[in-house]
């Protein structure tokens, strides 16, 4: 028997590999291709848990609460309304066994390696973990899983699954991790701690199903949105400066009235010229400054709209306010290619400056369970746009 390629083979059907794609935002090559480096990558983490009696006590815990009728129809698991009750097993069983901390390392590792966006990889993983969990249960056929069996199985696994784990992809700090958050409890407790709170919100839910709450993100505008401006405010002040320098000095006092005699010819006004400093005035400076503040008022809508996604339907729900912002970012886009060099590298700094807290925040509402397909045909043409705007 061999662990690996009996997970691998339930998953390389056409049928599973298409709906699988359509959850994590890929094709059926690449959704094949993730999954032989992730159902290895899970098992070898599980086999580093299992090495501690505790470890192997919290996977056979796992085991026997798995809904193995659903994990029967890996088709039908991945679409309509069992991708959602999917998901959340999926995501219950990472967070117990692996921990916060254990979870992002493993998807980091694994997203590296196959040049896959963390939100993506993290998603495949949360569909995969009852998958592999579930093979696990079966290989017991019906029978008592404790501690020990499972520390059996996987024993009896050890070379199938490091033979599976592709060359240059190394789990080293994720296995460390997820031994961590088992034998130290830290990650664990933590994730109960936050599975009660939820649980206590939103009591309407609490015998259905575990609501999973993001991490807070505000209802309004980050405090750093203002400071996106400031590269555009450096180049008004350079506008600024060099254009005083330029003007002749004020000489407004009145001409003294003389009486000049009537042969004589008033003097040719003199135009004076400023020396020449050097620096060329940027042409288009206001459209700068003007793109500079939609860019502002563009980060601020992604950042409030996408803060609100908890969930699959309410993703669904702000899908047209993404698709009404992608107007304004055309605009931004066809007016920044007429500006000068000057006005140009002050868009990028600007955003540059944006990114890296929208990115942050995107990845984390895509790997919420199911949003990744919903929002992915919107959000990330939106996200290269704005990357083009940063090079």
């Amino acid at each position: 028997m061999n662990l690996v390629e009996m997970i691998t083979g339930q998953l390389s059907n056409d049928a599973v590999l298409g709906s699988l794609g359509s959850l994590i935002g890929a094709d059926s090559r690449q959704t094949k291709s993730a999954t032989a480096a992730a159902v290895p990558a899970l098992l070898s983490g599980l086999s580093k848990l299992a090495s501690t009696d505790s470890g192997a006590g919290q996977i056979a815990s796992a085991l026997g609460g798995l809904d193995m009728g659903m994990l029967g129809n890996l088709a039908g698991l991945f679409g309509g309304s069992n991708a959602s009750r999917a998901a959340d097993m999926g995501g219950s069983l990472l967070g117990s066994l692996f921990g916060n901390a254990g979870t992002s390392m493993l998807v980091n590792a694994l997203a590296s390696f196959l040049g896959m966006k963390p939100g993506m990889t993290k998603t495949l993983l949360t569909y995969l973990a009852p998958v592999v969990l579930g093979q696990l249960a079966s290989s017991f056929k019906g029978g008592k899983i404790d501690a020990r069996g499972v520390q059996s199985l996987l024993s009896s696994q050890a070379s199938n699954i490091t033979g599976a784990l592709p060359k240059g992809l190394s789990l080293g700090d994720f296995v460390s991790a997820a031994t961590g958050a088992v034998a130290g409890g830290g990650h664990h407790d933590e994730r109960r701690g936050e599975e009660r709170r939820s649980t206590h919100v939103d009591h309407s839910h609490s015998h259905s199903q575990t609501r999973r709450e993001p991490e807070p993100t505000g209802s309004g505008f980050p405090a750093w949105l203002p400071l996106l401006l400031l590269p555009l405010l450096g180049l008004g002040a350079w506008w600024y400066m060099n254009n005083s320098a330029k003007k002749p000095a004020g000489n407004q006092m009145a001409a003294p009235n003389v009486q000049m005699p009537r042969n004589v010819q008033p003097a040719r006004e003199i135009e004076v010229k400023p020396a020449d400093t050097g620096l060329e005035l940027p042409a288009n400076l206001g459209d700068a400054v003007k793109i500079g503040e939609d860019l502002t008022g563009l980060f601020g809508s992604l950042t409030k709209t996408l803060g609100g996604v908890t969930d699959a339907a309410s993703a669904e729900s702000i899908v047209p306010s993404l698709k009404d912002l992608l107007p304004t970012l055309t605009s931004i886009k066809d007016r920044t290619a007429a500006l000068p060099d000057a006005g140009r590298a002050a868009v990028k700094e600007t955003v540059g400056k944006g990114m890296g807290s929208l990115t942050e925040l995107i990845e984390k509402v895509m790997a919420i369970p199911g949003v990744g397909a919903i929002l992915g045909p919107v959000v990330n043409p939106m996200v290269e746009v704005l990357k083009t705007l940063g090079v």
